[in-house]
């Protein structure tokens, strides 16, 4: 029996317990895989240990070269009366341009063609050809951020036939700018980038391009008018990054992409490890539907243009690590995962207090949870009293949290409530380990000297309040006399 047959696989990822006799079938299942496996392991360690005796062959001839090598470039400096002090520098300059490893990735900064002096762009068109000639057969990372607009006198940028002449070695391309400049390169299809992977590409207008179509494609971070994003001419299921961020063609809410759309894309991506969209139609989601994606541990709903009236999650993502939901206020990135059990950033505005609370209880594994909220907004949600109250017993809501940020605007709470809020985490199997709160208003109570035990115990606190109102002082600017 192969996988293909198996009676098990709408339970696989799930905590379903086999009976006995379901335990003896899947061993049954497993013994022609497993040995399939074993033959495998044992070709790749044939195959390793080859590589290892060529790397070995390798390391033995480049020895004798690099030191037939050295005197050469000592009578060449010599000759051209360079100090001997400055020889190992040449040697290694020499070193540094015979190994391609080092060239393989460049970016090209953005010029003004039209007005730069003809010696700076020769200049630069033959710094680039040098660059990649080093590159050798390595496989290339190139990055092009251009300024210039298709005009009578400029049709194609001054670099594309380059660009166009390695596009067999092109790995990851990233672009931004007007996409007619770069027209040839484009439209290049699977068979002249057979290597490339990765694509950055941000304009102002609607490409027109082959090079998205191609099936090598696995990382695409895309921003573009579109009036509907699921009819870009991708291969959705071989992504396992994608970035989409639509601009709008008018004003009007007709175009771009709305929650259901957004759905749409991911059942199409079933290999998805990151994603991120952008909401630009007006929407009202129940929560996330039912879609199975295993390998992501990144997602990102960002946008204003949708509100969670009430919140449900059929989503499977057994490795998600990282949620952001709306407007994130400051720094978004996610940075490092490695202790996280679930990092949630979160837009109050995006959601009512019931929603909210139907959010949190859905997501019991968070452990790192931050909270902003704009300044103007038509539906202003921030936390009070009450709801801080939930975090604590009998409810004791987002059991493994361990740190919380409250930025300005979401802290509706009192004082109190924050150190009540303190005490009840501290008291949980799971500690917490870092409180971070900014209010909008001066302080009421000072909670830092009733938590020294816990701070002693390795508590972080942050807690900022607004400035104090100012006060007529009849000496001030005396000092500036």
């Amino acid at each position: 029996m192969s996988f293909s047959n198996s009676p098990f696989t709408d339970r696989l990822n799930t905590n379903y317990i086999p009976s006995d006799s379901e335990i003896l079938q899947i061993r049954a299942l497993l013994v022609d895989p497993v040995e399939e496996v074993a033959r495998i392991d044992a070709q790749i360690a044939e195959m390793e240990l080859a590589l290892t005796q060529l790397r070995e062959k390798r390391a033995l001839l480049q020895k004798p070269i690099d030191a037939h090598n050295a005197p050469h470039i000592a009578h060449e400096a010599r000759s051209s009366g360079c100090s001997s002090g400055n020889l190992s520098l040449l040697y290694w300059r020499s070193v540094a341009y015979s190994t391609p490893i080092l060239w393989s990735s460049i970016h090209i900064p953005p010029l003004d063609y039209l007005s730069t002096p003809p010696d700076v762009l020769l200049g630069l068109e033959r710094l680039v050809a040098t660059w990649l000639e080093r590159s050798a057969s390595r496989p290339l990372s190139v990055s092009l951020f251009d300024v210039n607009r298709v005009d009578s006198t400029l049709e194609t940028h001054p670099l594309i036939l380059q660009l166009v002449a390695v596009s067999q070695r092109l790995r990851c391309f990233k672009f931004s700018g007007d996409p007619e400049l770069l027209d040839p390169l484009l439209r290049l299809g699977p068979e002249d980038v057979p290597l490339l992977k990765t694509i950055l590409m941000r304009t102002r207008n609607t490409p027109h391009t082959n090079i998205l179509q191609i099936p090598t494609l696995q990382e695409l971070n895309l921003t573009m008018p579109s009036s509907d994003p699921l009819s870009l001419p991708l291969p959705w299921s071989q992504l396992t990054s994608l970035r989409l961020e639509n601009q709008r063609i008018t004003h009007t809410h007709e175009s771009g992409l709305d929650f259901d759309g957004a759905f749409d894309i991911l059942r199409k991506c079933s290999n998805l490890e990151e994603c991120r969209l952008y909401i630009t139609k007006p929407s009202t989601p129940l929560g996330l539907p039912s879609i199975n994606l295993p390998q992501l541990h990144t997602l990102d709903f960002t946008g204003w243009e949708f509100h969670f009236e009430k919140w449900s999650s059929g989503l499977v993502a057994p490795n998600l690590r990282c949620l952001r939901i709306g407007l994130v206020i400051g720094n978004n990135v996610p940075g490092s995962l490695a202790h996280v059990s679930l990092k949630a950033d979160i837009d109050l505005d995006r959601f009512t207090p019931s929603s909210l609370l139907e959010f949190l209880q859905s997501l019991p594994t968070i452990s790192h949870l931050r909270l902003s909220s704009v300044i103007y907004t038509d539906r202003p949600v921030s936390l009070d009293d009450e709801f801080m109250a939930l975090f604590g017993p009998p409810h004791n809501l987002c059991p493994m949290l361990t740190h919380i940020t409250l930025l300005p605007h979401s802290t509706g709470f009192s004082d109190a409530a924050a150190l009540a809020f303190i005490r009840a985490r501290m008291a949980m199997p799971t500690p917490l380990q870092r409180f971070e709160a900014n209010f909008r208003r001066q302080m009421e109570l000072n909670i830092m000297p009733e938590l020294q035990s816990f701070i002693s115990d390795g508590l972080k606190v942050v807690v900022g309040y607004a400035p104090a109102p100012w006060k007529f002082k009849p000496q001030n600017g005396l000092d500036k006399l």
